[in-house]
């Protein structure tokens, strides 16, 4: 068992995401003994949101009925994320791993990677919040359909 936990492995662009993410916290003075364990949490986002982000492009399709998750749910999703990215990034210190891969990067592509980082991070919160924008801003209501 114990071996086939240290052998997942989250898919590469989400291990660069982890390393510029990393680099990026580890600028501020503050974060350097835990941005690891910060750039995890961020990255976590993403997993957590993928329910929400899957049945809101669903109902948006048309596949679907406007789901409405229970708080039970949300600490669900919540918990599972949290264990999925521990096991990705701070089980038996592979976040070192993940640096050691990309450390040839240069300094000029880090800095692009960070903005790749927040587009991302934006992109999966806008999926995510997508009935809300589209119900204050553009005022289309989706439940109305």
């Amino acid at each position: 068992m114990r071996d086939w936990l240290t052998s997942i492995r989250p898919p590469k662009f989400i291990r660069y995401l982890f390393f510029i993410g990393y680099n990026w916290y580890r600028s501020f003075e503050s974060e350097r003994s835990d941005a690891h364990f910060t750039i995890t949490i961020v990255l976590s986002l993403h997993l957590f949101l993928l329910p929400f982000i899957l049945t809101n492009i669903q109902f948006i399709l048309g596949y679907g009925n406007m789901v409405v998750f229970s708080k039970m749910e949300i600490i669900l999703f919540a918990i599972i994320s949290g264990f999925l990215q521990y096991y990705f990034f701070l089980y038996q210190n592979k976040w070192k791993h993940y640096i050691g891969e990309f450390n040839h990067i240069r300094r000029k592509q880090q800095r692009i990677g960070i903005i790749y980082l927040f587009i991302y991070i934006i992109f999966c919160l806008a999926l995510a919040l997508l009935p809300i924008i589209l119900l204050f801003i553009f005022d289309i209501d989706l439940r109305n359909r």
